[in-house]
């Protein structure tokens, strides 16, 4: 009889279109901190394995860099028991301006979003293009994200973010997914792109000794076509799930604490409310401002927030009591996903603390002498891809790699423009499927999407956009684009 039961079963859900073997496999994932935990006890055993190494460092433009061909053997120094554990407060640390910016954060979006006055926009942009084309807002959602990642190149400092994008998606009609998507595939097709990121594009031309952010326009080329088939890809996933063509992945999955924006009750968008808006927009001016031509670092970035959200609470009538209140339920709401980043960051401190990262890149880097000229800038996209895997920080990356990876190209016959968009390639895609990334599983914590249910949504678009990555390569190595 059960039998029967489960062989009806599997009929309907053939009928309706749905494999019950996905479901299985992404319901067999564990969450994304058991995840992180578990591949940082895998990379503490492996440091008894993988050999401790490391290349000379030179600096360049102010920045200790790798000295290319200079790799050579130490004394291996893997990680005991102690040190693993220590690891986890140790990466916490290392990470603490960046965990307190994210809270900070998460608390002056609070105040902000408290007002009502990003819900009134939202009811104001949904009369603009009408409540049947909803999907627009999702759009422009998406493009938003994109250019933060592109231009000024926040990714972490996006974390805060991710409560508003649910609230507005389950507003909408949609679910989770589409929450979570909208802003972090956003944020990370920009970054990808990076026509002016300094941390991937900057460091890299720096290495390579190019003008600062040449080649923008193939860039801007690029970002433009990984938004069009982003918002094409995340539509076609949300629409199918608001009109019932297809089941949610994350239908059963409780999130009812940010359904908070009803659009039967939205408020008119009243000139308080744009207020409140400019302030929140001069508030991210000032800081793209300060970032390009005063360096501020992450704690310049956390005051102005704090300045920002103040100014904001008092244009909205708040007293100091309820703008504190509203910025401490803010900070504890985000706080699970701040913790993510230290978490995430420990795993460097293991390969640091056992001087194996620098073994990886040389050993990642061998194969890619072997490859003809027409593959090898492919070849670099992938060996970039894997290592960030276990270094998931751009401009560490860059700082790693690129001295291996320019020379490489000249021996290759590869324009060293071509190395820095496979690196960027490389870098910024990864991070979606990664969960080493840090701001991937702070998105996924905050929408309460288990990893395996997001990596059935989001691995068919990755092989897209790996295949998008590829023709690029191809077209600019064919170019000889420099």
């Amino acid at each position: 009889m059960a039998n029967t039961d489960t062989t009806i079963k599997d009929a309907k859900l053939e009928e309706s279109g749905r494999t019950d073997l996905g479901d299985k496999l992404a319901e067999g994932f564990p969450n994304g901190f058991v995840i992180l935990f578990f591949i940082l006890a895998l990379v503490a055993v492996s440091t008894y394995f993988i050999p401790a190494g490391e290349f000379d460092k030179i600096s360049i433009a102010g920045k200790m860099v790798t000295k290319a061909g200079s790799y050579h053997n130490i004394a291996p120094s893997p990680v005991g028991f102690m040190q693993f554990f220590a690891a986890i407060p140790n990466g916490m640390l290392a990470a603490s301006a960046l965990i307190f910016m994210i809270i900070l954060i998460g608390g002056s979006i609070r105040v902000f979003d408290s007002t009502g006055a990003i819900k009134s926009a939202l009811g104001s942009l949904i009369n603009v293009f009408g409540k049947e084309k909803s999907s627009w807002v999702l759009v422009c959602i998406i493009i938003f994200f994109a250019l933060i990642g592109a231009f000024p190149s926040m990714f972490e400092a996006t974390i805060p973010f991710a409560p508003i994008c649910l609230a507005i998606a389950l507003a909408l009609g949609y679910d989770a997914i589409v929450g979570v998507s909208i802003g972090l595939i956003g944020v990370v097709i920009g970054w990808t792109a990076g026509p002016t990121n300094p941390w991937t594009v900057g460091i890299g031309q720096s290495i390579a000794q190019l003008p600062m952010f040449s080649g923008i326009v193939l860039r801007l080329i690029l970002l433009v076509t990984l938004i069009v088939i982003s918002s094409i890809y995340i539509l076609k996933y949300a629409n199918d799930v608001k009109s019932g063509k297809r089941k949610s992945l994350v239908e059963n999955i409780d999130i009812s604490e940010h359904d908070t924006y009803s659009l039967e009750s939205i408020a008119p968008f009243s000139f308080r409310h744009k207020l409140i808006l400019a302030t929140l927009a001069a508030t991210i001016g000032m800081i793209l401002y300060g970032t390009y031509n005063w360096q501020w670092g992450l704690i310049q970035m956390s005051a102005m927030y704090i300045i920002g959200g103040i100014a904001g609470g008092l244009i909205a009538g708040y007293n100091g009591g309820k703008i504190a209140d509203e910025f401490i339920e803010g900070g504890k709401d985000i706080l699970m996903a701040a913790m993510a980043v230290g978490l995430a960051r420990s795993i460097q401190v293991i390969m640091e603390s056992a001087h194996i990262a620098d073994t990886l890149v040389y050993y990642f880097s061998i194969p890619l002498q072997a490859l003809p000229a027409s593959v090898s800038a492919i070849g670099m996209f992938i060996v970039q891809s894997i290592l960030n895997f276990f270094i998931p920080s751009g401009s560490g990356l860059a700082m790693v790699t690129m001295p291996i990876m320019i020379p490489l190209a000249d021996v290759l016959n590869i324009q060293r423009q071509v190395a820095i968009l496979a690196f960027q390639f490389g870098d910024g895609l990864s991070n979606l499927c990664y969960p080493t990334t840090a701001v991937t599983i702070a998105f996924l914590a905050i929408g309460k999407i288990p990893f395996g249910k997001w990596l059935k949504f989001v691995m068919p678009f990755l092989l897209i956009m790996w295949s998008v990555a590829a023709i690029f390569l191809a077209v600019a190595t064919a170019l000889n684009w420099n």
